[in-house]
């Protein structure tokens, strides 16, 4: 299911432009911008925000595909290619670009439906798939971070991993904080390690199993 869509239509021959301008219109979608450049398609994507961009792939001021890289750099919107005949090179700078769809002219509207859908669907992913890897990505530093701080704990109070480990979850569950927050709190505080009594004005002291304390910034959850 399409449903009604905002449309940019970036394309400098008129009579297409209003060609096209009528096709979504007929299949219930709005032209919400109407660009003969390249440049003015990637300023009225910034303004408008479409849901899809409708790109001529050769334009006055070079090519489509420029366009629209600067467009997923600024705006990022779906991108749907026209191209009056095919072109391999042409096609994979479509890919590159991050182009979602490709159409020869003149499609038809059921075309156009078709291609609308598929952009949308495949820019849906790609933006999940940005988010999961980027999830994956902080997930890798908070463990990278809670790896040192367990370090630290090992080489000043000569525990083992697993009790240093242990003792960061005990800390971190009886002042409500977030693992890797305390983590950040433990190397923040390094130099304090052992010397409770040189801890800087706010700080809180963390007890650990051999009698030391780890003075170190009061950290929220």
């Amino acid at each position: 299911m399409v449903g009604n869509l905002r449309i940019l239509i970036a394309e400098d021959e008129a009579a297409v432009a209003a060609g096209l301008a009528k096709q979504f219109k007929a299949l219930g979608h709005r032209v919400v911008g109407e660009a003969a450049t390249g440049e003015e398609a990637v300023r009225l994507a910034s303004e408008v925000r479409p849901d899809v961009v409708v790109m001529d792939i050769r334009m006055p001021d070079g090519d489509g595909i420029e366009a629209a890289r600067k467009i997923a750099d600024t705006a990022p919107v779906p991108v749907l290619f026209l191209s009056g005949h095919f072109d391999q090179e042409l096609l994979d700078g479509v890919v590159e670009s991050g182009g979602l769809a490709y159409l020869l002219k003149p499609a038809s509207s059921d075309q156009l439906q078709a291609a609308l859908a598929l952009a949308r669907k495949r820019f849906g992913e790609m933006a999940n798939l940005r988010d999961q890897v980027a999830k994956l990505g902080r997930a890798l530093e908070d463990r990278k971070l809670v790896a040192r701080a367990k370090g630290l704990l090992m080489d000043r109070h000569g525990m083992s991993e697993e009790e240093a480990h242990r003792q960061m979850q005990k800390e971190a569950s009886r002042s409500n904080t977030r693992l890797v927050d305390l983590a950040r709190a433990i190397l923040a505080a390094g130099t304090f390690v052992g010397r409770a009594d040189s801890a800087a004005p706010g700080s809180r002291a963390l007890a650990f199993p051999d009698g030391d304390s780890q003075a170190s910034p009061d950290v929220s959850p």
